[in-house]
């Protein structure tokens, strides 16, 4: 049980990354915005982050410098694409190129080198249900996993209970049908993208604050470019999101969990199972995905 209790765990940790990036892939998805650009803001937001946590001792710091940078490139993502008409895809891999080598850039200026790794302020644990497992390994976790939580909840509210968000997912499906009843789809289109990027900044803080508590070059691992499968695997659905966060960190546990139980298999093979899981889930699941009709588009009211 101990083992069980311990995988689940983890598990919840690397969920908390892949929910958070997805969440915010799905909530400027629904506005038409295709933003791929998640491990650039991924690596250049643990960056950040990391380094304010640091400098002012406090994780809470971090998480904001990280949300914060996170929304610049969010912003950057929809301006250039709202003004000038640049396709959202390409915007997003010249995005993961320049948040690639910023992020090591500004470490590298800032940091400069050092003989010991600096390490992270430490992250308090809310202690609920230690005794009872299972419970205590889904409840027993770090602010932000609560805060993870909280979003799945608040965004399934935003976009099924109410009428901003009902608008809002009207935008992605015809932002044409939209602006007609008077919904403002370019201002729209901006909050959805710079909150959702915010979102996936504070996952980029998540990486070095807590889950490595140091800061190290590409460390994202991949897990933006994967949270994307997750967005669609989840047919931009803010509880899916959830669901597919913890299926992908479970096979990510898992491989680590096979990594040391296995000496004559190469260690990048494992490395390489999420990925594969991805293509899987895809094949397996392709009927039952549901794209919005306008993402990915660009709209214009002339």
């Amino acid at each position: 049980m101990a083992f069980v209790n311990s995988l689940l765990s983890q598990t919840v940790v690397y969920a908390t990354v892949y929910t958070l990036v997805s969440l915010g892939i799905v909530i400027a998805g629904r506005t038409g915005i295709f933003n791929v650009s998640g491990e650039g803001v991924l690596l250049v937001s643990a960056s950040v982050g990391f380094m304010a946590a640091f400098f002012s001792g406090s994780w809470l710091v971090g998480f904001l410098a990280g949300a914060a940078i996170g929304a610049l490139f969010g912003l950057i993502l929809v301006f250039v694409h709202e003004t000038f008409k640049v396709n959202q895809f390409i915007l997003g891999i010249i995005l993961v190129i320049l948040g690639t080598g910023l992020s090591d850039l500004l470490y590298k200026l800032v940091m400069g080198v050092r003989l010991t790794a600096p390490m992270a302020p430490s992250m308090p644990v809310v202690d609920i249900f230690a005794a009872v497992p299972i419970i205590s390994a889904i409840l027993n976790h770090d602010p932000i996993v609560y805060f993870m939580y909280l979003m799945t909840i608040v965004l399934w509210w935003f976009f099924y209970r109410t009428k901003i968000g009902l608008e809002t997912r009207a935008i992605g499906e015809s932002p044409q049908a939209a602006d007609v009843v008077g919904v403002n789809v370019r201002r729209r289109r901006y909050i959805a993208t710079i909150v959702g990027s915010a979102l996936i900044g504070v996952a980029g803080a998540y990486l070095p604050i807590y889950l490595t508590g140091t800061y190290n070059p590409n460390m994202s691992g991949g897990r933006g470019f994967m949270a994307v499968g997750i967005a669609i695997f989840a047919s931009w659905k803010p509880h899916r999101a959830l669901l597919g966060g913890f299926v992908f960190a479970a096979v990510e546990v898992l491989s680590f969990q096979l990594q040391l139980l296995s000496d004559s298999i190469p260690f990048q093979f494992f490395l390489m199972m999420p990925f594969v899981v991805v293509i899987v889930i895809m094949m397996v699941f392709r009927k039952r995905i549901e794209f919005p009709a306008s993402i990915g588009k660009s709209y214009s009211r002339e």
